[in-house]
C-alpha cells in the first residue's frame, strides 16, 4: 500500500472516530425513542453523522479496492462485500455495514422515506459496528498489505 493511500485511510478513520464520538453524545441526549423522534435537533444531527460515518466507510472501502487493484464494484454494497471477500472485514460486520449503506442511500437520496425509528435503533444499538470496522481496518493496515511497498 502506498504511503499516500495509507494516509488517506487514516484520515478517513479519524473522521469516522470523530463522527462516532458525536453520535455517542447524541445517544446520551436522545433519551427514549419517543423523545428522540420529537427532537428534530437530535434526530437531524444523528442522521447527518450516520450518513458521514457510512460515507467514510465507503470511501475507505474504495481506497482499499483501488490500492489492491480489484475490479471496480458496481455499487457501494459490493464495495463493502469486497472487503469481506478479501478477508479485511468479517462476514458478520460486512452484512451489518451493507444495511447501513442502504440507510445512507435513503438519507442522501430519499428524504421523505427516512425511518427515524431505524435511525434510533442504530444510534442505540449499532455504534459498536462502526467502531468494529475501525478495528478491523487498523488490523488490515498493520498487516502486510498496509505496509508501504518499495
Amino acid at each position: 500500500m502506498t504511503q499516500l493511500t495509507q494516509q488517506k485511510i487514516f484520515e478517513k478513520l479519524e473522521s469516522l472516530r470523530e463522527y462516532v464520538s458525536y453520535l455517542r453524545t447524541l445517544r446520551s441526549e436522545a433519551g427514549s425513542e419517543k423523545q428522540f423522534l420529537a427532537d428534530f435537533h437530535v434526530f437531524g444531527n444523528t442522521e447527518r453523522y450516520l450518513q458521514l460515518s457510512v460515507q467514510s466507510i465507503i470511501d475507505i472501502a474504495h481506497l482499499v479496492i483501488i490500492d489492491q487493484g480489484l475490479k471496480r464494484p458496481d455499487d457501494n454494497y459490493e464495495a463493502v462485500s469486497l472487503l469481506h471477500n478479501q478477508g479485511i472485514v468479517s462476514e458478520s460486520l460486512a452484512n451489518k455495514l451493507t444495511k447501513m449503506v442502504g440507510l445512507r442511500n435513503i438519507l442522501v437520496h430519499e428524504y421523505g422515506k427516512i425511518d427515524r425509528k431505524k435511525v434510533y435503533e442504530i444510534l442505540t444499538n449499532q455504534l459498536g459496528d462502526l467502531e468494529e470496522f475501525q478495528k478491523q481496518i487498523l488490523k488490515y493496515l498493520k498487516g502486510p498489505h498496509g505496509r508501504e511497498e518499495s
